[in-house]
């Protein structure tokens, strides 16, 4: 079904409930997204009692597909995605016959296998870091890495508690995950998906990124990352426990470009500093 007709589906019962009433209405917020470890995604909207909706969602942020049609009631609209375990990413916005939603959210999940992992938060999000890592044990550890000072800062869990439990991973700032135990384990990012023209500075030397949007692809065509003649990529391979060097030399890669995956972070050792921008505009 195109959003085009769903809207005009959505309309035919909006009009009949608000016959000889009308009241602008402003685009719902959809809040308070939750994913439950390995299992559903829940979150909240307020529309007024009474108005048709529909819940769209998508892998890509591109490809939209209805998954829930309802009408709002007094109590505020609590949507729980039920086959959120069969993808490792997925992203909602709500639609009336009037407005869509103001923001659009979703989750990513990160494979943590035993050791190290890079990780890096895509979206938008209030999460604390004693948030994202909910019971994990004694040794578990987040490092990021500050470029004004060049060194790792660790935060590590002891007598079972976060050294910095409010430390936040901000989006598209890199980290350094350490899972201490022997099982492979996921995490999930939550949060808002930002849109329009997204910037942040790269500065010279080393520094640890990840993308600002919740999109996986080709580091430059797909991601537009600012490489200049003599940048150095470090990609970890966490299968392996070792890094992977893709330098940039003579306007080209002697290998291959790398791919960057959703919520994954990489090093740049960068011979001078840029702005990274990228645009993401979902089509309405």
């Amino acid at each position: 079904m195109s959003l085009r007709s769903l809207i005009e589906k959505l309309g035919t019962g909006s009009r009949l409930l608000r016959r000889g009433q009308r009241q602008p209405l402003a685009p719902p917020v959809l809040r308070e997204p939750e994913r439950f470890p390995y299992g559903p995604f829940r979150w909240k909207a307020q529309l007024p009692a009474g108005t048709n909706y529909s819940v769209l969602a998508s892998t890509n942020l591109r490809t939209w597909v209805p998954v829930f049609q309802g009408q709002a009631q007094d109590a505020p609209i609590e949507y729980v995605d039920s086959e959120a375990p069969k993808f490792t990413c997925r992203f909602y916005r709500l639609l009336t016959a009037e407005v869509q939603s103001a923001n659009v959210i979703g989750y990513a999940a990160v494979s943590l296998p035993p050791g190290f992992s890079m990780i890096a938060n895509p979206f938008d999000s209030p999460a604390t870091v004693s948030e994202l890592f909910k019971n994990w044990p004694e040794g578990t550890s987040v490092n990021r890495f500050d470029t004004r000072q060049f060194r790792l800062v660790e935060n590590v869990i002891k007598a079972g508690k976060w050294a910095d439990p409010n430390e936040k991973l901000l989006r598209g700032a890199g980290a350094i995950f350490f899972n201490p135990t022997t099982d492979y384990k996921s995490a999930s990012f939550v949060g808002d998906v930002c849109q329009g023209n997204l910037s942040a500075p790269i500065p010279s030397g080393f520094s640890l990124r990840g993308s600002l949007v919740p999109q996986a692809g080709n580091l430059v065509e797909d991601l537009g990352f600012p490489i200049t003649d003599g940048d150095v990529i470090h990609l970890f391979d966490r299968e392996r426990q070792k890094y992977s060097l893709h330098p940039y030399t003579a306007d080209k890669w002697p290998a291959s470009q790398p791919v960057i995956g959703i919520g994954e972070a990489f090093w740049v050792a960068k011979t001078e500093s840029r702005n990274w921008t990228q645009t993401l505009i979902i089509d309405t």
